[in-house]
């Protein structure tokens, strides 16, 4: 046999040689450690859906069940309300216009007028005169009590004293999403309603200490500032009652049809990158909701009911802490879909994975950090390390009450700045050392 016949023998029989090792080796498409099975698929698809479409259910139904059960949660709530300008101009609109109706100023202004018109010392000329004046006169006085009522809206007594009647009268809460009435509150007209007496009270007291005597006559008034109104409020009633009563059971079911979903997927890491960006997705169409429900509302509140500045203010007031809950939803969600990029075995995000550990590397030999017993420890129990610091940032996620977009976000940024000191503390994983072939004949010493 020549050389040249030899030689295609040879190549031939690497050829069958690794053909044979490829057919051993198991097939890179099949699912991992025997996850097959046709049903896998659909059903994950499915979970998912459930499982993103109970996110923002979750985050509605909490808010309504702390709006009503903690008293504080309310009243951080509505005390910013009064703060606001437009909140103050509708308060004072509304307080004045009730003690000018009760003090009749109109009809009294003619009446004084028209008695001093007929005493003798006034001169005949200026007698037809004087009730002329009614209007001018009673325009001052209107303005006189506005301006008093303004300072009294505007003082940090008022602020005071509206946080205390909403804390008094927490049962607002229970009205606008139940209807039910309380001593301070009503519930008609598809409208909420606050009691504003005792408003009314402080202002007629600062007219009579101002000199204005006739604020006393202003009797006992049960006037009311609507905060809330729209034809559509028995529905929301209906809804948010069942959202209150499941408040507990929906976070729950959320995580565990999300948390099932990952558990049976043929590929966990794909499985958590389609749970992360459906929660996001869901938060942010949450929010587009939002946004969306308002202009809605402002066209259902009449004008002569609640100004359409002030009742923007108290819409987006109810609505804040809904909108600070879906951005920290938010936040975990697309670190959780970073996570599972930055998992892949190839690819971009392993390019990336390795890079920043590289980075990490190439930081602990600059910095001239020895590998001393500190280090040892945290390179032989690398993974222990990295699972403390994750779960230090979820324990201290799930300690605040209510975590917002930035506290999720700081909590985010700690747990990767924990990550990369520990790459750096334990360096590079050391590679053992090649085998040395075994000396034998014909092998050199």
């Amino acid at each position: 046999m020549s050389a040249n016949d030899e030689e295609v023998e040879r190549l031939r029989a690497e050829v069958a040689d690794l053909r044979q090792r490829l057919s051993d080796q198991p097939d890179a498409t099949a699912a991992p450690d025997g996850r097959s099975g046709w049903w896998r698929t659909p059903l994950v698809a499915v979970l998912v859906f459930l499982g993103a479409l109970m996110a923002p259910l979750s985050v509605v139904a909490t808010w309504a069940h702390d709006e009503i059960g903690d008293t504080d949660r309310y009243v951080e709530t509505v005390a910013p309300l009064v703060s606001d300008p437009a909140v103050q101009d509708a308060l004072t609109n509304l307080i004045t216009d009730v003690i000018v109706t009760q003090l009749n100023i109109d009809a009294v202004t003619k009446e004084a007028l028209d008695a001093v018109a007929q005493q003798d010392f006034v001169p005949p000329r200026a007698a037809p005169l004087l009730p002329a004046l009614a209007t001018p006169l009673t325009s001052a006085v209107e303005g006189f009590v506005r301006d008093t009522v303004d300072r009294v809206v505007r003082s940090e007594t008022f602020e005071e004293a509206w946080v205390t009647a909403n804390r008094e009268a927490h049962g607002q809460a229970v009205a606008v999403l139940t209807g039910a009435d309380t001593d301070q509150v009503e519930v008609t007209d598809n409208a909420v309603s606050i009691n504003i007496a005792t408003f009314v009270e402080a202002a007629k007291q600062l007219l009579v200490d101002r000199g204005f005597a006739l604020a006393e006559r202003i009797p006992e008034v049960n006037a009311s500032f609507v905060l809330f109104q729209s034809d559509d409020i028995g529905k929301a009633q209906t809804w948010f009652s069942w959202l209150e009563t499941a408040s507990r059971v929906l976070p729950i079911l959320g995580l565990v049809l999300l948390a099932t979903a990952v558990f049976i997927a043929r590929d966990r890491r794909h499985a958590l990158f389609a749970v992360a960006i459906s929660v996001a997705v869901a938060m942010v169409l949450l929010g587009l909701v939002l946004n969306l429900i308002r202009p809605l509302y402002l066209d259902a509140v009449p004008s002569d009911v609640l100004p359409a500045d002030a009742a923007a203010v108290v819409y987006d007031q109810l609505v804040l802490f809904i909108r600070t809950a879906l951005r920290a939803v938010l936040v975990i969600a697309l670190a959780l879909a970073v996570t599972a990029f930055l998992l892949a075995p190839t690819g971009a995000g392993a390019a990336i994975r390795t890079g920043i550990v590289g980075a990490a590397g190439r930081m602990r030999e600059r910095s001239g950090i020895s590998r001393g017993p500190v280090s040892t420890f945290v390179a032989t129990y690398r993974t222990f390390a990295r699972v403390a610091v994750v779960a230090l940032g979820v324990l201290a996620y799930v300690s605040l009450d209510h975590p917002t977009g930035g506290n999720a976000l700081v909590i985010v940024v700690l747990i990767v700045l924990g990550l990369l000191v520990v790459e750096l503390v334990a360096g590079p994983r050391e590679r053992k050392p090649a085998e040395q072939p075994a000396s034998g004949p014909g092998t050199p010493g």
